[in-house]
């Protein structure tokens, strides 16, 4: 899911992870062209309003002076679609989108069980915080 957001900030090219930590890093690509430039830059445009807008539905994680993109999600896991039982997992990735920025941060998070806890909007204060850290 991080590749996938990185190619948004880098030109629609996807960025190889890593799970290691290192002062200074050389950005390996994973996938190249993943997205055309302009593709890329529109579904940028596209999650800043998600939380820019009044309406976005993430728009509880904006934060004055920092230009974030982002994108909310709530998954439904059920045995059927009749199900009624089953559980939600909340998702909130954002990421700063002014690449002028001295901080540049990318975050993918999923919390389990957020029925009736407000689904992917459980997520976004915990989110919002680290990128007020």
């Amino acid at each position: 899911m991080a590749s996938i957001y990185s190619a948004f900030v880098n030109n629609g090219n996807m960025i190889k992870p890593y799970l290691e930590y290192k002062e200074t890093i050389s950005p390996e690509y994973l996938v190249t062209g993943a997205f055309s430039q302009e593709s890329a830059n529109t579904i940028k445009q596209d999650l800043i309003q998600v939380i820019e807008s009044p309406s976005g539905t993430g728009h509880s994680g904006k934060i004055p002076g920092i230009t974030l993109a982002g994108k909310t999600g709530t998954a439904e896991i059920k045995a059927s679609t009749t199900d009624t039982t089953g559980t939600e997992l909340g998702w909130f990735n954002a990421f700063i989108a002014d690449e002028n920025s001295k901080k540049q941060m990318l975050v993918i998070s999923m919390i389990e069980d957020v029925k009736n806890r407000g689904g992917s909007h459980y997520v976004i204060p915990k989110v919002k915080k680290i990128f007020q850290y």
